[in-house]
């Protein structure tokens, strides 16, 4: 998966790089017309398109939307982590499963870090594992989790 996300940010970057160094440079252009071509070096780049991985059901009732700004903000896939935050909090960033896992450990938060995180929560939040209460702790987790694992950490 990270292979096909790095070659397709790869193929928008070559593509990105290739629409900007075929337009004129306006340094060159006759005054009349560098207005013009100021135009098009204003104007936005196209979005990378996300690719979905295996195992997210399309089903748009399957998602919490109200989050996925904060996932984007925190560098995850947005519709893999919308899934899995309905999937696994129902979209609660205080849901708790206390029911102990086979390891005696227990899930927090909106995408349920496992509680034997809590060295990294500590590192990278400052706090003890309630931190994962805070959706942008929840989220700084999932995001070094997901750099160092990808999806499999949730199953997908």
């Amino acid at each position: 998966m990270r292979i096909i996300t790095a070659s397709l940010i790869a193929l928008s970057t070559i593509f990105a790089g290739t629409a900007y160094a075929a337009q004129p440079n306006p340094i060159q252009t006759l005054p009349a017309t560098q207005t013009q071509h100021q135009h098009l070096l204003r104007q936005p780049m196209p979005n990378v398109v996300e690719v979905v991985p295996v195992g997210i059901p399309k089903d748009s009732k399957q998602r919490c939307p109200q989050w996925e700004p904060k996932f984007a903000e925190h560098g995850l896939p947005v519709k893999a982590f919308s899934y899995i935050a309905w999937r696994e909090s129902r979209c609660s960033i205080s849901a708790w499963n206390r029911t102990l896992n086979k390891n005696k450990t227990q899930d927090l938060g909106l995408v349920q870090i496992n509680s034997s995180w809590k060295t990294v929560t500590r590192n990278i939040c400052g706090t003890d594992i309630t931190g994962l209460f805070n959706v942008d702790c929840n989220l700084s987790v999932a995001k070094y989790l997901y750099d160092n694992g990808g999806l499999g950490h949730w199953s997908l």
